[in-house]
């Protein structure tokens, strides 16, 4: 049998005290919270390193679509593979502008996922059509596209040298080709195209005139003459033509002065006119004055 003198008792229960008195002291709640972690039973998850193993896959791929900035792409495979694809557009609105081109704008990708198409761009790039003059685009889910066009209106055609153009209200060339829009009235001359409302409200001051008007010309960027369905060219000055197509109207309305065989009508002067007959009108003209000359020299003969 083992004996233990008391002061090897007591130094054993000293050298806990001694080396306990020289941790430092800790707050009772951290205390507390250390007795409660240790008692506390740890297991491991089932199937952890299946899980852990499959979130670093996809922890690596995540970072590798970020490092090769191919997000959006994803994304629009995911969406459109999740049944969000886009199926069909329906276009409505449009007369002048062919679907093909609206589609041409809408640079829509085969993989193209309605949830991330981006209608603002696609907006802008269909509003860049000559005709389009607004488009308002529209998202219907699960995969339709609906676009809605409000085409410019054609107001003049404008000629300069040998181009013809269709041009809108502010004088924006909306197209190079007048077919199908021969009936309206054309404009000539450089600087026309942003006046061409001036020559229209000043034909209007006689409708007579507004009616057979089929172009109006702009001279030297100061004047106008405007022609007429039969081929007349009024010349009208350029002060105070509203007078000057008054004087015609009223003529006109008394005799029928523009059915005549009359070419042209100078009225640059203001107060004196100058008409031109047409070539066939003038020939009838000088074989009538012939005529009576022919016949006053056998009166004078005969007297």
């Amino acid at each position: 049998m083992r004996q233990v003198s008391p002061r090897s008792t007591r130094e054993t229960k000293e050298a806990p005290a001694a080396e306990a008195a020289s941790w430092p002291k800790l707050p009772l709640w951290l205390h507390r919270r250390i007795r409660a972690l240790s008692r506390a039973q740890w297991r491991v998850p089932r199937h952890a390193g299946l899980k852990g193993t499959a979130l670093l896959f996809a922890a690596t791929g995540i970072a590798g679509v970020i490092s090769a900035d191919r997000v959006d792409e994803t994304l629009t495979w995911v969406s459109s593979t999740s049944g969000l694809a886009i199926e069909s557009v329906r276009i409505t609105g449009q007369t002048e502008t062919s679907e093909i081109a609206v589609l041409n704008r809408l640079e829509l990708k085969p993989e193209a996922s309605l949830a991330f198409f981006d209608l603002a761009a696609a907006r802008e790039r269909v509003e860049t059509l000559p005709w389009v003059e607004n488009a308002t685009l529209r998202k219907v889910y699960p995969g339709t596209l609906k676009i809605m066009i409000d085409e410019r209106k054609p107001f003049v055609l404008w000629q300069r040298d040998q181009t013809l153009s269709v041009i809108d209200e502010t004088g924006r060339v909306i197209s190079d080709t007048a077919d199908g829009h021969y009936d309206l009235i054309r404009v000539v001359g450089q600087g026309a195209d942003k006046r061409a409302g001036e020559a229209l409200e000043l034909a209007e001051t006689s409708a007579s005139i507004r009616d057979r008007l089929r172009a109006a010309v702009l001279i030297s960027e100061r004047r106008w003459n405007l022609v007429l369905d039969n081929g007349v060219t009024l010349m009208l000055p350029q002060e105070q033509p509203e007078q000057a197509l008054a004087l015609i109207a009223a003529l006109d309305a008394r005799d029928g002065f523009l059915s005549k065989d009359i070419a042209s009508v100078d009225l640059r002067l203001g107060s004196r006119m100058f008409v031109r007959l047409t070539p066939e009108a003038a020939a009838r003209r000088t074989a009538e004055i012939k005529e009576r000359e022919k016949l006053a020299k056998r009166r004078g003969a005969s007297t």
